[in-house]
């Protein structure tokens, strides 16, 4: 199965793409060769094609973490170590609520949202620049939850 390596930028802040800092996810521009390590991921998913199921996970090193959704944390997305886990349960709960459908974004069919398997009326959306996962109805938050996907903004190392 090929390794599908991508990162995501925000539809409506084209500038702006999907990052890991330092724990918290959040949308930004990218100004440092560690900003675009930090916003490339792996979709585990078989393909990107809509419908299909997966996570998605750091591409660079650190390896193991991945987009979790924090509910002690309002649903804020979290970059979450799952890889280390030794409890089989707490494992399974993280993969769960880690793992997202894509599908293809209400607002803009040509592009990408990623809806929680866990919490199937939530999407990954951002709001103030923050990444939550969060249930989306108005044109605004369709539009927070639909990202396109780019070549990958670093080359991966592993």
């Amino acid at each position: 199965m090929a390794v599908l390596k991508l990162s995501l930028f925000s539809n409506n802040f084209p500038d702006f793409f999907i990052i890991d800092h330092n724990g918290l996810v959040d949308i930004a521009k990218m100004e440092t060769d560690d900003d675009r390590r930090n916003a490339t991921f792996q979709w585990t998913g078989s393909s990107l094609n809509f419908g299909q199921k997966g996570m998605l996970v750091r591409a660079v090193a650190p390896p193991g973490f991945c987009l979790h959704i924090a509910t002690f944390d309002n649903f804020r997305i979290h970059s979450k170590f799952f890889t280390g886990i030794t409890d089989p349960q707490v494992k399974a709960r993280v993969i769960e609520e880690s793992t997202y459908i894509l599908q293809a974004a209400e607002i803009d069919p040509n592009q990408a949202s990623f809806r929680s398997v866990k919490f199937p009326d939530r999407f990954i959306r951002h709001r103030g620049f923050e990444l939550f996962a969060e249930p989306v109805a108005t044109p605004d938050e369709l539009q927070s939850a639909c990202f396109r996907i780019a070549q990958p903004l670093h080359p991966a190392e592993f």
